[in-house]
């Protein structure tokens, strides 16, 4: 399976870091996804989930344990991220299941006025902590690289994809960001430690 052990290896040394370091961050990831929940992101997808992107969600559904909904006077009910989610540089948190879906359909509604930013084949995975159009998603179309598909970094409707993260693989993505925590930077962020929470800063 293409690239499986490498999302598998970067992955543990994230939570490794995030379980020494800062415990109440780690308390955030959610327990591996079941086959019930692989199957209906399988059905809402309309095609085979990445091996690589099961793998990741086998050890851990998303990084959103700690977050609530709230019950607005209309009656809508609407989810409250907590700040502890957001695990990643730039704000990012892991999307679990049922999220992906709904960040998947939310940015194929938006494809439909901005034509060509998204595309049925992309899988977010990585994502804005505030829901905004910034992240890194899978590319499923075309053929399959020596780690399994490529990860496009999204930046804001209208825009391009950001050429430098064009080939990365998951395992390559999540590798850099177990190396920014190790080496203590990541891009221009560094990860800071507050009472036990992971907090990403600009140096």
């Amino acid at each position: 399976m293409y690239g499986t052990e490498e999302v598998r290896s970067a992955w543990r040394r994230i939570v490794r870091w995030l379980t020494e370091n800062a415990p109440v961050s780690a308390r955030a990831l959610r327990g591996p996804a079941t086959d019930e929940d692989i199957a209906g992101l399988r059905t809402a997808l309309g095609f085979d989930v990445p091996d690589v992107l099961e793998a990741l969600l086998r050890l851990n559904n998303g990084s959103g344990a700690k977050d609530t909904a709230r019950t607005l006077p209309n009656g809508r009910v609407v989810p409250v991220k907590h700040l502890d989610s957001a695990i990643f540089p730039f704000g990012k948190v892991l999307l679990g299941c049922e999220e992906l879906v709904a960040t998947r359909a939310r940015l194929l509604n938006i494809a439909q006025e901005a034509e060509g930013y998204w595309q049925p084949s992309l899988i977010p995975v990585v994502w804005d902590f505030e829901g905004a159009c910034y992240g890194y998603a899978l590319e499923t179309s075309g053929s399959l690289g020596p780690s399994g598909p490529r990860v496009l970094q999204y930046t804001e409707v209208g825009s391009d994809e950001t050429d430098p993260t064009a080939s990365l693989s998951l395992g390559e993505l999540l590798s850099s960001f177990a190396d920014g925590t190790e080496r203590g930077n990541w891009d221009v962020q560094r990860p800071l430690v507050v009472d036990g929470s992971l907090r990403w800063r600009e140096e």
